[in-house]
């Protein structure tokens, strides 16, 4: 396949061979082969990025890509062109692989039936509906302490209704057999899909938990209909020392950012001991280089 549109597409020996590939690289990092050269790939990206955009383009010149950066706001886009016609100007242009971002749930679908067997494809967040390159970087993380994941427990704390992170990564821990899977946060940002859920906190609630990944709320998704009390938020879901303490956590800390300190956590805690949160960042790249060259001898 060379086509990644949903972490439930792929098949987990391609998932396998590719975090095989992610400690190669991490090993061999910076002195890599530039396969990429003689190709281009451009990144499209509808929406703001920091982690996943700056992490492909610099994979990808690592490996000897030519990078176009597309940039919507300052293209024909905004004289009218259509999606469609510049994807199709764009392979005119001899472009070799795309890593695009959009704002509208599935729109993988229609960007995979316009591009040609030979030209790659990865979806670097579609509307809600999937981030394959963040759950996979995620669960590659966790594997790095827990091996075996069919034990492992794991808490999503936040907003889990407007996360495109979510449905990937519980989609990809599913394949590693990881089940205990449950969610905290408020009703408003949990609907009943997401189970088991828990709108409060209690003593030692967490105390056997070895996951804590941390969702920011996403105000950008909130339709009409969304809301939320940022006080009330604060006060009982954000992780600090008294919320540690309280539900009696002692596991490892994840977020896939952007962080809103001191809203859904803490400076203090985000650098801990505990966090894992910038070896995500620093697997993010090493995954997304791995990704690239298992598309390339694909």
């Amino acid at each position: 396949m060379n086509k990644i549109t949903a972490i439930s597409d792929m098949q987990k020996d391609f998932i396998d061979q590719v975090f095989e590939l992610t400690t190669e690289v991490s090993k061999k990092w910076p002195n890599l082969e530039k396969v990429g050269s003689g190709k281009t790939i451009c990144l499209l990206f509808w929406e703001p990025s920091t982690r996943t955009k700056l992490s492909f383009e610099h994979a990808a010149k690592m490996l000897g890509f030519n990078v176009l950066d597309f940039s919507p706001e300052h293209s024909s886009l905004k004289k009218g062109e259509s999606f469609e016609d510049t994807i199709k100007t764009l392979l005119a242009m001899k472009v070799d692989g795309f890593v695009i971002r959009h704002p509208e749930d599935n729109i993988s679908q229609k960007i995979e039936s316009l591009l040609p067997d030979n030209v790659f494809y990865i979806n670097a967040g579609d509307g809600n509906h999937a981030h394959p390159t963040q759950g996979m970087l995620d669960v590659y993380t966790m594997k790095e302490k827990f091996n075996d994941l069919k034990e492992l427990k794991v808490t999503i704390l936040g907003d889990v209704n407007h996360s495109r992170v979510v449905p990937s990564q519980i989609e990809l821990l599913k394949k590693y057999s990881c089940l205990d899977i449950n969610y905290l946060g408020p009703k408003s940002l949990i609907s009943d899909k997401f189970s088991p859920s828990f709108s409060s906190t209690s003593e030692n609630c967490l105390a056997d938990r070895d996951i804590l990944f941390i969702l920011r709320i996403q105000k950008e998704r909130f339709r009409d209909s969304d809301s939320i009390n940022e006080s009330d938020f604060i006060n009982e879901f954000q992780v600090n020392n008294k919320f540690l303490e309280k539900t009696g956590f002692d596991g490892f800390i994840m977020h896939p950012g952007p962080m809103n300190i001191d809203a859904e956590i803490t400076n203090d805690i985000a650098n801990n001991d505990k966090s894992l949160i910038l070896r995500q960042v620093e697997n993010g790249l090493y995954l997304r280089t791995a990704l690239l060259l298992s598309l390339i001898h694909i």
